[in-house]
């Protein structure tokens, strides 16, 4: 079961002190956890016996908390065998290295074909049972780092992390054109909105939401330009649609980038998620994680052509 318990055997010094205060400090749970838990006999306890959070601690005294979760959705995701880099795994997060040309989660037309399902197959051989909850998003052809969160307090936290931008994620990808040097980093703040009557398209729009996104050229060739970038914001295709605003759409992007004449042998979007930095949504250590850049963009940026390289302070 999916079901997470937290445990904490008070101290001298926590004598006196309530409940609810190790339920915010020692376990991180928000108001609606605390409350979700508090409607189990076994949801709060102190030394096996369910209390009240204004309860006051003792030495010795064993506080004990269980997560139950809803496993009514569990069973949606069909196990399908399949491929899996694993990044880092525990009992409340996994975090995969995603191929390009895969959804994240089953959708139309990819009800079984996608990495939830792969992910659903692993959690099978290991005996485990999750409610999968990916953490933010990669489009289909986009490749590189994605975390899911496998119980309710682990997806609480990391949202709550993408939410107030403690989360950190940065991408690379391969840009149509030679940037100056003056231009070879920078900061895009621009609204993006959607297209109306396009459901997948979006644009820069005086009316959208709000997006920023920072840039910095890492090396160039005559033609194309490797470019690392970390959100602000999260906004749908928005590396896509601001690098397409300042002139430098991605190789490969047949959405934003369809007009260009060449795409250098890039048959997907030119994107990776390559460097992810979260706090564990339990433990509270800042943890970072990275992955190498995938063979088809590395073998553009390995071509014999010349090669332009700014350096930075």
């Amino acid at each position: 079961m999916s079901d997470r318990k937290l445990q904490y055997y008070a101290k001298k010094e926590d004598e006196g002190h309530l409940v609810k205060e190790y339920l915010k400090s020692k376990f991180h749970l928000s108001v609606k956890e605390i409350s979700h838990a508090k409607g189990f006999d076994d949801g709060i306890t102190v030394n096996g016996m369910h209390v009240n959070v204004k309860y006051k601690l003792k030495e010795n005294d064993l506080l004990e908390v269980v997560l139950h979760e809803n496993m009514d959705s569990a069973s949606e995701i069909v196990p399908i065998k399949g491929n899996l880099d694993i990044v880092y795994e525990d009992e409340d997060i996994i975090v995969v290295n995603k191929p390009s040309n895969l959804v994240v989660h089953p959708i139309h037309n990819y009800f079984d074909n996608s990495l939830s399902n792969i992910i659903a197959w692993h959690f099978k051989q290991n005996n485990e049972e999750h409610v999968l909850r990916p953490v933010g998003r990669l489009d289909r052809e986009t490749s590189g780092l994605i975390a899911f969160a496998k119980n309710r307090l682990a997806a609480g936290q990391l949202n709550l992390q993408s939410e107030n931008r403690t989360k950190v994620k940065e991408y690379l990808a391969i840009c149509d054109g030679v940037f100056k040097e003056e231009e070879s980093e920078g900061t895009i703040n621009l609204p993006i909105g959607k297209v109306p009557e396009v459901r997948m398209l979006r644009r820069i729009s005086e009316d959208g939401d709000y997006a920023v996104t920072h840039y910095k050229v890492v090396t160039q060739k005559q033609h194309y330009a490797l470019v690392r970038l970390r959100l602000e914001t999260g906004r749908t295709h928005q590396i896509r649609v601001h690098m397409k605003a300042i002139g430098h759409p991605l190789l490969g992007d047949g959405l934003y980038a369809d007009n260009l004449s060449d795409w250098y042998g890039m048959k997907r979007v030119a994107l990776h998620s390559s460097h992810m930095e979260i706090t564990h949504p339990v433990t509270g250590k800042r943890l970072q994680f990275d992955a190498p850049i995938p063979e088809d963009m590395q073998k553009l940026l390995n071509d014999n052509l010349k090669t332009i390289t700014y350096d930075f302070l």
